[in-house]
C-alpha cells in the first residue's frame, strides 16, 4: 500500500512538472508576438510614409519631369526602401505564424502527456483500491479462522476435562458398587448412575465444535483516501494562443 502511495505522489509531481514547463514557454509567447506586432506596426508606418513620399515625388514629376541624377537616385532609393519594407513585413508575418504554430504544437504535446499521466494515475488508483479490498478480505478470513481456532481450543479443553472426570469416577468405583448397581432392587443406585452418565453425555455434546457457530468479524470501513490520492489530478492543459 505504501508503494502505491509513493508511486501516486510521483505521478502527481510528474504531472505538475509537465504542466508548468510548457506553461512557462507559453507565458513568454505573448511578449514575443507583441514585439512582432509592434515591429509590424512600425514597418507599416514607414511603408505608408515611403509610399506617400513616392506619390509626392511622382506627382511633382508629372509637371516637371526629373532631369537631375539626384532626383532619379532619390526615386530609386524610395522604391528600394518600399520593396525592403514589404519584404520585412512579409517576413515578420511569417515569423508570427510560425511562432503560433510552435506554441500550438507545444500545447498539443502537453495535452497528450497530461492524458497519459491521468490514465496511468487512474490505473494505479484502481489497482490500489483492488489491493485494499483484497487485503480487507484476507484480514476478515484470517480473523474468522483465529476465532474458530480459539473455539476449538476451548471445546477441546472442556472435552479433556470431561474425560478426566469420567476417568476419576471410573477409578473410584469398586466391584461392590458395580454389583450393587446391577441388582434388580438397587433402583436408587441405578438411577443415580444413569443421571451421572446423562450429565457426562450432555457435557460431551456441549463440547462438540460446530463450524456454523463461528461468527465472522464485522469488516471495518475502509479509511478514506487523502485528497491527492483519492481523486484524479485536475491539472489544466495549456492552450495555444
Amino acid at each position: 500500500m505504501d508503494e502505491n502511495r509513493i508511486a501516486s505522489r510521483w505521478l502527481l509531481m510528474l504531472l505538475a512538472a509537465a504542466s508548468l514547463v510548457p506553461c512557462a514557454a507559453l507565458a513568454q509567447q505573448p511578449s514575443m508576438e507583441e514585439r512582432l506586432r509592434t515591429q509590424l506596426r512600425a514597418t507599416t508606418t514607414q511603408l505608408q510614409q515611403a509610399q506617400a513620399q513616392l506619390a509626392q515625388l511622382q506627382a511633382s514629376g508629372g509637371a516637371n519631369a526629373p532631369t537631375s541624377d539626384t532626383a532619379k537616385k532619390e526615386l530609386a532609393d524610395l522604391r528600394a526602401q518600399l520593396d525592403a519594407e514589404r519584404a520585412r513585413t512579409r517576413q515578420l508575418s511569417e515569423g508570427s505564424a510560425a511562432a503560433h504554430r510552435e506554441a500550438q504544437t507545444v500545447a498539443e504535446k502537453v495535452n497528450t502527456q497530461i492524458t497519459q499521466l491521468r490514465a496511468a494515475y487512474d490505473e494505479l488508483l484502481r489497482r490500489a483500491r483492488a489491493s485494499e479490498a483484497e487485503r480487507q478480505k484476507l484480514t476478515t478470513a484470517s480473523t474468522t479462522q483465529q476465532n474458530a481456532l480459539q473455539q476449538c481450543e476451548a471445546k477441546n479443553a472442556k472435552l479433556y476435562a470431561v474425560g478426566q472426570e469420567v476417568l476419576t469416577a471410573y477409578e473410584s468405583m469398586d466391584v461392590s458398587t458395580v454389583i450393587a448397581a446391577r441388582q434388580p432392587f438397587a433402583t436408587k443406585s441405578r438411577v443415580k448412575y444413569e443421571q451421572i452418565a446423562q450429565e457426562y453425555g450432555d457435557k460431551l455434546y456441549e463440547g462438540r465444535f460446530d463450524p456454523r457457530a463461528v461468527t465472522a468479524p464485522t469488516p471495518a470501513s475502509a479509511p478514506e483516501a487523502s485528497a491527492p490520492e483519492a481523486s484524479a489530478p485536475h491539472a489544466e492543459a495549456p492552450k495555444a494562443p
